[in-house]
């Protein structure tokens, strides 16, 4: 049986072989993401290597892959020489990723017998649309939630947490982020502001004791960090100047009901530099997760005159930091993500 080494070393070497297993496969990106039900930007990202292949994406696509090649079987040497070719990584146990023709079957091997490769596999729709399998969209009731913590370093502004909706969002961002075994995080000066925030406006109060609430829940379900120290400019210039700095780093998302702040992040995806990861901004209706349409919320009339670090949402919610220009901001505790 594959042990836990095993099983990542196939991961690892049928990513590296992605785009030429697609190719060999005659499918688009378009077309790939379509039948395995994810983005076409999670195609790129995977073949590109700017995500890891998880345990999940290595089964969907390997099923989509046993499926295809059982009805082209002209194209399995050329298969098997792509994923198990020389320069790949071998393990003391680790000699193929096949079982006979099957991906899967090497997968699964002690747990279920196959009688000949694929031959009595369930075809492709089966595998992805079958109501009674113990789907993660089961598990996972916002699946645009799980595959952002997939895709997206996740950064959380801490007044999501405001709306009456947010304990069944913590419910599923904590799910989530422990199948994925990664971690949000929460700019420490977010949360400081909601401090203040309590202290001047006793109408708030209650809110935001649910929202702590809420973040020490994160916090002990050991699914949170929080970054930065009280010299950090306020959130605004925070978040700006952290996704600035590390988006030729990572893909990075920040969930937020602040749509000027979330309209400020996306325009980081100007850049000319072609290394760059993609940013994206998201919001919280009815404890799911929804991504800001770019091409709306731009064409939206700017107020130049705002102040930048604007009341968030309905909450009413203001730093008293002074302004400080990009060539003042010094970031302490963000060495690192």
């Amino acid at each position: 049986m594959p042990n836990q080494m095993m099983r990542q070393i196939m991961i690892e070497n049928f990513q590296d072989s992605l785009r030429l297993v697609r190719h060999l496969m005659n499918f688009s990106v378009e077309d790939f993401a379509a039948a395995l039900g994810v983005t076409s930007q999670t195609v790129n990202q995977l073949e590109a290597k700017k995500i890891k292949m998880s345990a999940t994406q290595y089964l969907a696509i390997a099923a989509l892959t046993d499926a295809y090649f059982a009805n082209h079987e002209e194209l399995l040497p050329k298969l098997k020489a792509v994923i198990d070719s020389d320069g790949k990584s071998y393990g003391e146990d680790y000699e193929t990723s096949f079982r006979g023709n099957s991906l899967l079957q090497r997968w699964f091997e002690d747990f279920i017998t196959f009688d000949d490769a694929t031959e009595n596999f369930p075809a492709t729709d089966e595998f992805f649309d079958d109501e009674d399998d113990d789907s993660d969209e089961e598990d996972f009731p916002d699946e645009e939630l799980w595959d952002l913590v997939q895709e997206y370093k996740i950064f959380l502004d801490a007044e999501t947490l405001l709306a009456e909706d947010a304990e069944e969002f913590v419910e599923n961002l904590t799910a989530a982020l422990e199948a994925a075994e990664v971690k949000a995080i929460i700019p420490l000066r977010s949360i400081e502001q909601l401090q203040d925030a309590a202290n001047q406006n006793a109408g708030l109060q209650d809110k935001i004791s649910q929202a702590m609430l809420l973040i020490k829940r994160l916090q002990t379900s050991g699914v949170l960090q929080i970054f930065g120290e009280k010299t950090d400019p306020d959130f605004h210039d925070t978040i700006t100047g952290v996704f600035e700095r590390f988006k030729s780093k990572y893909s990075l998302c920040l969930i937020t009901p602040n749509e000027k702040l979330a309209r400020e992040i996306l325009s980081l995806n100007d850049s000319d530099d072609e290394d760059d990861f993609e940013i994206a901004a998201c919001f919280v209706e009815d404890g799911l997760i929804n991504f800001y349409d770019a091409e709306e919320i731009f064409a939206e009339e700017f107020d130049e005159d705002e102040n930048s670090a604007e009341d968030y949402s309905d909450t009413e919610i203001v730093s008293d930091a002074p302004e400080k220009n990009s060539a003042e901001k010094k970031f302490v505790g963000w060495e690192e993500l």
